[in-house]
């Protein structure tokens, strides 16, 4: 028997693994099983808010997570039918953290992203939310089961939309084992949305404001550290695209402009934020062409690849991102006042905005979130227009 050991994986839920779990004292003759490296880190779960959260964690770690730990050979003979009659016998066992573990046949194992994105849904209280980078470290390390690409917005998407974005902040500290790894456009775009959705929930208050800022300067900085770098042939073939490196993007640098402006401008923090907003400006103005608009930006092979800008190619998409750059603009040309760099902006910010006129002419986008993201940024344009739209009627 080795003397690895592994907590039990639900907390509060131990009863969840009777089935597998026997008492050392019960005699029968079991597989031993060594695991493959040294276990220094296995996942548990605290108690969640609700009993269909609960119930996904535990069917995962019964069926996904805990079957990992165990050797392949061992693991391939949990699933296979053929091994059923004979494990009910002699069962597979783990001794862990001196609790047994004990595995006979699992004849149907859940579809595991399937059940994450449910287990998201179900997520109800702060202390629920918290589950889950340990989670994706459970499924996409431990038990190695494949996002897609499109899949990480997604779980940026859903979190900030609760305004649970902590845990992601937390899940993006150890990318090579969450995954949660921002090395494309859209990964980081969602991160930066999600921010400028929750300040226009709060009505740009100065907390939330003050929150965003930091928190876009936060997701700048993760993408200088390695874990968020391309690597190896990824790093090759991005590099052929010519591409701009994420951490000097000037379509990202504009969300940190956008909330250094909206500080000077909404708060009268001048002295603290104009520092920001010089910062990210430059950067943002040194790649970003005079007169072109965001779907100039990039080069054009980008808006056709899926793991480029393809996502602005959709209406609602574009408005989503669009609508804050060009309000970031107009920000930052009040708080830069007679400065030359307020003029520079300008010429960008007029072929924003008349991209976005665009879109927002396009029928595509109706009763899509790039509309609410315009109207939460633009009210008052907004309200002229359907008064002008009735006096018209």
């Amino acid at each position: 028997m080795s003397n690895n050991t592994i907590r039990p994986v639900l907390g509060a839920g131990r009863s969840a693994l009777a089935a597998s779990i026997q008492p050392s004292s019960i005699q029968r003759r079991c597989f031993s099983a060594t695991a493959p490296n040294q276990i220094d880190n296995v996942i548990t779960f605290g108690k969640t808010s609700n009993e269909t959260l609960q119930n996904i964690l535990r069917e995962l770690s019964h069926k996904v997570i805990l079957p990992s730990y165990l050797p392949v050979s061992l693991r391939k003979k949990v699933f296979r039918t053929r091994w059923k009659a004979k494990l009910e016998v002699e069962p597979i066992e783990m001794e862990v953290n001196d609790r047994r573990y004990r595995f006979r046949h699992i004849d149907k194992v859940p579809n595991a992203k399937k059940e994450f994105f449910k287990a998201m849904d179900h997520m109800q209280t702060k202390d629920d939310w918290q589950q889950l980078p340990k989670l994706l470290e459970a499924l996409w390390w431990h038990a190695q089961r494949k996002f897609e690409p499109g899949d990480w917005p997604r779980i940026i998407r859903k979190a900030g939309k609760t305004g649970n974005l902590g845990p992601i902040y937390d899940a993006c500290k150890n990318p090579s084992r969450t995954g949660m790894k921002l090395d494309s456009s859209e990964k980081v775009q969602e991160f930066m949305t999600a921010l400028v959705w929750q300040t226009t929930d709060a009505q740009w208050s100065l907390k939330a404001t003050t929150v965003a800022a930091r928190g876009a300067e936060k997701v700048v900085g993760f993408l200088y550290e390695d874990g968020h770098q391309h690597a190896g042939q990824a790093k090759v073939e991005f590099e052929k695209t010519g591409q701009f490196p994420l951490k000097k993007d000037p379509q990202v640098m504009a969300t940190p402009v956008l909330f250094a402006a909206a500080m000077i401008v909404k708060h009268g923090k001048r002295e603290e934020y104009m520092p920001m907003l010089k910062k990210y400006g430059g950067v943002m103005l040194e790649s970003w062409p005079e007169g072109k608009g965001l779907l100039e930006l990039h080069p054009h092979t980008a808006y056709i690849d899926s793991n480029g800008v393809e996502y602005l190619m959709e209406k609602g998409k574009f408005l989503t991102v669009a609508s804050p750059i060009l309000k970031g603009f107009d920000l930052a040309v009040e708080a830069l006042g007679s400065d030359p760099m307020a003029q520079a902006i300008k010429s960008r910010r007029n072929a924003v905005a008349s991209e976005v006129q665009s879109a927002l002419a396009s029928q595509e986008h109706k009763n899509k979130r790039g509309e609410q993201m315009y109207e939460r940024i633009f009210p008052k344009q907004v309200e002229a227009e359907a008064q002008e739209t009735k006096a018209e009627a």
